[in-house]
């Protein structure tokens, strides 16, 4: 492809994203999106995407492309194993497992509220019992070119879809308990360069675009809330890597990676949904093995923390 041919295409691109979040961004307001148990999803995979502000819908360059962008899973070279544990404030855990192949993706999470009080209509303690959160993500990723019927072509190469279903299980009292059933659809365009800025990103997800809802003991249904993210990366001089996401439910995040040598990377980054999020994170790579962690900080409740470790081969 000549020159001029990729840079046209990569105009496009940023004219097309800042338009699109700044649209999203006019319609931000100080409400935060309603709370929801799908909201489980919205913790994210492993701890780079979240030293970033959770900006990683146009990035999705690793293993933690299943959770952000499945369409991701195309690109990746090698296969990995990501693990990561977190302790959220009022006692919850958050742990996740998850496998990465070229082109497809695999995963469980676990919400764990441990052990909560039980009372009588008086407020006296009469026991107790658990909370918890089981989720499995399966997601397939491909380029245009992989798919048949399709004209082999740079472009082709440069798009990809995705393809992930999730499955919620909810387990407490048996009135709460329940189980659920959704899928996401998504879109990921890249773009070499030259110069200062040495790639380019833009992804699309349409989360929850069909779903069948959280059925609970007592009757009860919680719809999956459908909405859809929009993110942008930019790299330059393969050092530092900016992202942005948007999504339709009034939610920004931003952040930045700065890699100053192969084996370390500092990053930072804000997240806003009614709220002011900042996080931070360091990440560490030794042959096959990278250890991250990142810390989120809220205004009114203590910080999280997350540390995740990846071995790829």
């Amino acid at each position: 492809m000549r020159r001029d041919e990729v840079l046209r295409w990569v105009r496009a691109v940023t004219v097309a994203g800042i338009a699109l979040a700044a649209g999203v961004l006019a319609g931000l307001s100080g409400r935060g999106a309603d709370a929801s148990v799908v909201a489980t999803f919205d913790l994210g995979l492993g701890a780079r995407a979240v030293g970033m502000g959770g900006a990683f819908v146009g990035l999705a360059d690793d293993g933690a492309s299943l959770f952000y962008n499945t369409a991701g899973l195309a690109w990746l070279s090698n296969s990995s194993v990501l693990s990561s544990y977190e302790s959220l404030p009022g006692a919850a855990a958050y742990g996740q497992v998850s496998v990465a192949l070229p082109h497809f993706g695999a995963g469980v999470t676990l919400f764990d509220f441990g052990e909560v009080p039980a009372t009588d209509e008086y407020g006296n303690i009469i026991g107790s019992f658990s909370y918890r959160d089981y989720a499995f993500v399966a997601g397939v990723g491909a380029t245009a070119a992989d798919l048949p019927f399709v004209p082999k072509n740079v472009w082709a190469e440069r798009v990809a879809l995705g393809l992930s279903a999730k499955f919620l299980a909810v387990s407490t009292l048996n009135p709460g308990s329940g189980r659920g059933f959704a899928l996401d659809v998504s879109l990921l365009m890249r773009a070499d360069a030259s110069g200062f800025v040495s790639g380019y990103g833009l992804g699309v997800v349409a989360e929850n675009a069909f779903g069948i809802p959280i059925r609970y003991g007592s009757g009860h249904e919680e719809d999956w809330r459908r909405k859809l993210k929009m993110g942008m990366s930019v790299d330059l001089r393969d050092r530092v890597v900016l992202a942005f996401d948007v999504t339709t439910d009034k939610t920004f995040c931003a952040g930045a990676e700065w890699t100053p040598i192969p084996l370390f990377s500092l990053r930072s980054g804000v997240e806003y949904d009614g709220l002011w999020r900042w996080s931070y994170g360091i990440g560490t790579r030794f042959r096959s093995f990278t250890f991250d962690c990142a810390v989120v900080t809220h205004p009114y409740m203590d910080s999280r923390f997350r540390g995740s470790f990846c071995v790829a081969w």
